[in-house]
């Protein structure tokens, strides 16, 4: 470290002048690195001269740096660290500079004689030249040689400066191979193609994601022609009218279109890159994308929100008719709120299950299990669900649904699972005639519950399950109340 408590003023003033610091910052980069260039050229220096010590330094506000240094017996100390600071103030020819004793602040002082020289860069001394002689030899060449330390200065100077455009060219390829890559796993990521188009040859470079797209990859050359051939025709004049537009815009355009061969729509990018002196384009480049499968996706929005609008059309229509059927056979307010909740409920969780499924076919058992459960106290000991895998449709499940919850809330109070020993058998086929439509029958069969009577028949919900629903979906529905319980049997159409 420099101690500036006892530096003069004058050089004070110039070890911290701002310009002078900038100069530094530039040249020492990242740090001060072993040079052959320097160590060579400072060794050839003080052989040459024959000097006991010549060294290069690069002086910061606070810290000397030493760039070479040859020496034969004198340590880079703090001794070295004064020399360079004040040799940083350029004399007006080659002569002993000073020579250091106790007076100067320095524990260890040096009794030989000191030549130095600023290193001027950009205008600025960001350090110096030194030699340092105990045996009178150098003073006695430097007679006759006063323009070699200015000279070589000079050539440090430029070296200098050759090092740090050489670094910062280096600095910038690897800038920018760095951000190529950055730009090429950015592309990658996105599946995001690349293209440039010479107006002039009229071809096109694609990159493979490109070529994919246009169901390219095995043709050599893309010419704009084989381009054109791969669109579908309804984009063509489209497409040509918006890069007709681009040609005398300087604003980029975009543009989408439809691949015949590979069903592919694309949206592309593209920008004139360079123009002739007439202003037509030269150079195209831009960027494309798929957009299949958000177009795909926009469709089934589409379809979804017609197939909700249907639902909620039918939906009304169930509402309706299970209020006007509720109230119509509820025996006071409080059995209309209970049982009409019920039924609501049950048209939620088949809900729940078609928009899980985006108002696709979903699972029997699925439906049958989630209106059933709520019934069971011991789920597992008192329901079995026997069949092979088979999917409904919307309009079936959200009515299957209502038959299950009723047949399930009879059963709770007062059928199977009424008891801890009832048990509920489920089981269901699909019937496929050699004529005629395929019937899907589900078999509910009840054992283990009370003996039923004629006057609790009615309060079963078989006039919902037997004629209301029959109406919604075109079904027939049977029931019949046995000695070991209920038994009903749906069929409907699939």
């Amino acid at each position: 470290m420099i101690d500036l408590t006892i530096m003069h003023k004058e050089l004070l003033a110039l070890v911290q002048d701002t310009g002078r610091l900038k100069a530094v910052e530039q040249i020492r980069g990242l740090g001060i690195y072993p040079d052959s260039d320097f160590d060579t050229l400072i060794d050839m220096i003080r052989k040459q001269t024959e000097a006991d010590t010549a060294f290069i330094a690069v002086v910061e506000d606070e810290k000397v740096l030493y760039q070479a240094c040859s020496s034969v017996d004198t340590p880079l100390t703090e001794i070295t660290d004064w020399i360079a600071v004040s040799c940083l103030i350029e004399r007006s020819q080659w002569q002993p500079a000073f020579s250091l004793t106790a007076q100067d602040g320095i524990e260890s002082p040096y009794t030989g004689l000191v030549w130095g020289i600023p290193i001027m860069v950009a205008g600025h001394a960001i350090g110096s030249l030194c030699l340092m002689d105990r045996s009178g030899r150098t003073a006695s060449w430097a007679a006759g040689n006063d323009d070699l330390l200015p000279r070589t200065a000079q050539l440090v100077a430029s070296l200098f400066e050759l090092k740090q455009s050489a670094r910062a060219r280096t600095m910038e390829e690897f800038d920018l191979s760095r951000a190529n890559v950055r730009y090429a796993l950015a592309l990658k990521a996105g599946r995001v193609a690349t293209w440039s188009w010479d107006q002039d040859e009229q071809v096109i470079e694609c990159d493979a994601r490109m070529r994919q797209l246009l169901g390219l990859q095995e043709v050599g050359t893309v010419t704009s022609k084989r381009l054109f051939r791969q669109l579908d025709r309804d984009d063509l004049a489209r497409l040509h009218a918006e890069l007709k537009d681009m040609y005398g815009s300087d604003e980029d355009v975009t543009v989408e279109f439809r691949v015949q061969s590979t069903g592919c729509y694309v949206l592309a990018l593209g920008h004139v890159f360079e123009r002739d002196e007439q202003g037509n384009p030269r150079k195209i480049i831009g960027v494309a994308i798929d957009l299949t499968e958000s177009k795909r996706s926009e469709e089934k929005t589409r379809l979804l929100l017609r197939e909700v609008n249907h639902r909620v059309k039918n939906m009304l229509a169930i509402l309706q008719s299970l209020a006007s059927q509720t109230l119509r056979h509820a025996q006071s307010p409080e059995r209309f709120t209970r049982a009409f909740s019920g039924r609501l409920a049950a048209l939620a969780t088949s809900h729940s299950l078609l928009s899980d499924q985006e108002w696709e076919d979903i699972d029997l058992v699925s439906l049958i299990q989630t209106q059933v459960k709520p019934f069971a106290s011991h789920y597992a000991e008192q329901v079995t669900i026997e069949g092979r895998p088979i999917a409904i449709n919307a309009d079936a499940a959200i009515a299957l649904g209502l038959v299950v919850h009723e047949l399930a809330t009879n059963a709770m109070q007062h059928g199977a699972l009424s008891r801890r020993d009832g048990h509920v058998a489920i089981s269901f086929d699909i019937d496929t005639p050699p004529s005629g439509q395929p019937t899907l029958t589900i078999l509910w069969r009840e054992t283990g519950g009370p003996r039923l009577n004629e006057e609790r028949r009615r309060g079963f919900g078989s006039i919902l399950i037997e004629h209301s629903l029959n109406k919604i979906i075109g079904s027939d529905v049977n029931i019949s109340y046995e000695k070991s319980g209920v038994t009903a049997k749906i069929s409907m159409p699939v």
